[in-house]
């Protein structure tokens, strides 16, 4: 009987130790993508700074997309 509750508590720290790892990497993951998002936020006001009449355009056809989409019966 000892032998199976040592087997028990070896195989909960084990999937404790992986949940802790997976934990991490996700936490490292979300880091990674919180700065993607900030990078392309400022491509995007770059963009919008440069070519501002474009921007616009681009602004209306997809609200104007947007609007035809969710207005469909």
């Amino acid at each position: 009987m000892a032998t199976t509750t040592e087997q028990n508590e070896s195989t909960l720290h084990r999937a404790t130790q992986s949940a802790s790892q997976m934990a991490e990497r996700l936490g490292e993951k979300g880091d990674e993508w919180l700065a993607m998002k900030d990078d392309y936020v400022e491509q995007a006001r770059e963009y919008v700074k440069e070519n501002p009449i474009m921007a616009l355009g681009i602004a209306l056809a997809a609200g104007y997309l947007f609007g035809k989409i969710t207005s469909w019966r």
